[in-house]
Order: structure tokens, then sequence, then C-alpha cells
């Protein structure tokens, strides 16, 4: 092979190389999103209704709120939910879901160590929920107990 020959191998080698690296990063990049958006847009959909509903329902004038609102225990559990929520801020939120989303992980690496550690007579360890999906499953018992709030909760 001649040196020019040469040269213009290593040219296209190195330029070929570059382009299989930056393709890969890309579709690397792009399944990410894909699965990160998969794990967050039911979560950040239900958070939204969370926010949205305790507000509007703690921003009702009292005399309408009690015609919807059956019970003083269940004005309190609505207001407590949404000081909860609207007490977090975004950047906790995200917080949350993240921590929520390495804890699934770890629970789903220690299956196996479960498994042998209940064997071995070892105290099963539980972890706190107490995370967004929580927030959104409160909503959901609160207004099954207050029927003449109408809200569609299901996509």
């Amino acid at each position: 092979m001649k040196i020019e020959e040469k040269t213009r191998y290593n040219q296209h080698h190195t330029v070929g190389y570059r382009e299989g690296v930056i393709a890969g990063k890309e579709a690397s990049s792009q399944e990410g999103f894909n699965i990160g958006f998969k794990q967050s847009v039911l979560v950040g959909y239900n958070w939204g209704l969370v926010r949205g509903v305790t507000s509007a329902l703690a921003n009702l004038p009292d005399g309408l709120r009690e015609k919807l609102i059956e019970t003083e225990d269940q004005i309190t559990g609505l207001q407590g939910l949404y000081e909860s929520v609207h007490s977090l801020s975004t950047t906790d939120a995200l917080r949350l879901f993240n921590d929520e989303i390495m804890d699934k992980k770890a629970g789903e690496q220690s299956e196996n160590a479960d498994t042998s550690s209940l064997e071995a007579g070892l105290p099963e360890q539980i972890p706190d929920r107490s995370g967004l999906r929580n927030h959104f499953a409160e909503l959901r018992s609160l207004l099954l107990e207050s029927p003449a709030i109408k809200v569609h909760l299901d996509r």
C-alpha cells in the first residue's frame, strides 16, 4: 500500500469510527429518553391531577366545600393532602420520583437476596413508600369517600 493510500485509509477509518461513535451515542440517548418518558409520563400526569384537584378543592368557598365533602375528616384529609403536595417543590418531586425508581431497581436486584435472607431467618426490611404515587392513591381514596365530587382519574 502506498503512503497516500494508507493516509486515505486511516482518514476514512477515523471518520467512520467517529460517525459510528456519534450514531451509537444518539441511539443510546434516544433509548434512554424513551425509557425515562415511559416511566415518568403516568406519574407526572397523576401528580398534576393531585395538585390541580387539591388546589381546586382547597380554594372553594367554605359553604360549597361543605356541600361537596361530607365529613370533617374528609375535609381534613383533603386539606392535609393539599398542604403535603404543595409543600413539595418541583425539584423535591423529581427527587422523590428518582428515589422511587432507584428503590424499585434495588428491590428487583435484591429479590434473590430477600429470598435467601428470609430462608436464613433474617428480618425483612420494608422500604418507606411516601412517594408521588402514594399522593395519587390518597386522593383516589378521599374522592371515593366524597361521591359529590366527580373527577375522572382513569385515563
